[in-house]
């Protein structure tokens, strides 16, 4: 195993991630995105949660836009920090829907767009720091999109974007990390029947 722990794959992945100029993760998170367009269970998907990219993340402002200007809906994340969960809210305008939130992530502006149910979510879109062959998933230790996966919103499918640099053949998983159904990279879409493996 290259690295010991949880923390070690995070640093060392979330490093080489960084180093990415500009140019490349536009690239590259153009290259994931437009194959995500292409599965059926996206276009099937009638609230999907997708995350707001922020720095080296696999860039989703382009495909939230899409949505709104096609008219489809899109929820987004808002983090409670207080008590360390998230919240679903539908956004409507890009502009206007958002505003620099809990460590500097754009998140949806309370006063104008409204909140949702968790269960009213069919597709979770997922970041993270570190993925795994089998589905497996690290995020960036706050736990809170595992704790908003399986206690808000299990019937969700999740589906993890991510650059190939970040998919490890294994991870040692802990029993709160949870595990993606369809993992998009660059290279190639990996699906996974996370019950199997849990």
């Amino acid at each position: 195993m290259p690295f010991p722990d949880s923390f070690s794959y995070r640093s060392q992945i979330l490093s080489k991630r960084d180093r990415f100029s500009f140019s490349t993760i536009s690239y590259l998170s153009k290259k994931i995105t437009d194959s995500f367009r292409k599965l059926e269970e996206y276009k099937n998907s009638r609230m999907p949660l997708i995350y707001v990219s922020f720095r080296s993340e696999v860039d989703t402002h382009q495909l939230i836009r899409e949505r709104l200007n096609s008219g489809l809906e899109v929820a987004v994340p808002k983090t409670d920090v207080t008590n360390r969960r998230l919240e679903t809210y539908l956004l409507k305008d890009w502009g206007k829907g958002l505003r620099p939130g809990a460590y500097g992530i754009l998140e949806p502006d309370v006063k104008v767009a409204p909140l949702i149910p968790p269960s009213q979510i069919d597709m979770v879109v997922v970041p993270g720091s570190v993925f795994d062959r089998q589905c497996g998933r690290y995020g960036y230790g706050g736990g809170y999109f595992d704790r908003f996966l399986s206690i808000e919103a299990p019937q969700a499918l999740r589906i993890g974007l991510a650059f190939s640099l970040q998919v490890v053949q294994e991870i040692p998983l802990k029993t709160h990390d949870q595990r993606m159904d369809i993992i998009v990279t660059e290279n190639e879409i990996l699906r996974c029947n996370r019950q199997a493996n849990s």
